[in-house]
């Protein structure tokens, strides 16, 4: 498998989260026939969520098909939410077929969470300067991200 890189520059560092663009694709029935529909939400980067997450407005504006129903527990507490299988495409093609992701209330910055379900098959690195982040992810990951001691 050939490795694969994106970078988002110039998040200003005042910004609590990491929103980047990316694919979400999954099968559901339209008129009686089974359909491939694509959609280009925003996603939260959060290392924080164990796995990944679709907001409730996308799914009931898709008309999205539960595969089951699954215990999620957050800050709130623990509570039974629907459970979708989706293709997430991050930036530069870098493509997860067959994500199990469950569903939230969502925000009005992003429909999508990209967790550590995802993350966890990446390298990626946060760095700060001039009052500006950067985020860079690589796909599969291949080692560890190490900063020297000065």
């Amino acid at each position: 498998m050939s490795e694969k890189i994106f970078t988002i520059k110039g998040i200003p560092s005042g910004r609590r989260a990491i929103v980047i663009d990316v694919e979400l694709s999954f099968s559901t029935e339209i008129e009686g026939e089974r359909r491939t529909v694509s959609l280009k939400p925003r996603a939260l980067i959060d290392t924080g969520a164990f796995s990944s997450c679709i907001s409730t407005r996308l799914v009931k504006a898709c008309r999205m098909e539960s595969v089951s129903v699954v215990e999620m527990i957050s800050a709130q507490g623990a509570s039974l939410t629907s459970l979708y299988e989706v293709c997430i495409t991050l930036p530069n093609e870098i493509r997860f077929e067959g994500i199990p992701v469950m569903e939230i209330s969502g925000s009005k910055n992003f429909d999508v969470i990209i967790g550590m379900d995802i993350l966890n098959r990446c390298d990626f690195a946060v760095t700060n300067e001039n009052g500006e982040t950067c985020f860079s992810l690589r796909y599969p990951a291949t080692g560890h991200l190490d900063f020297p001691d000065s």
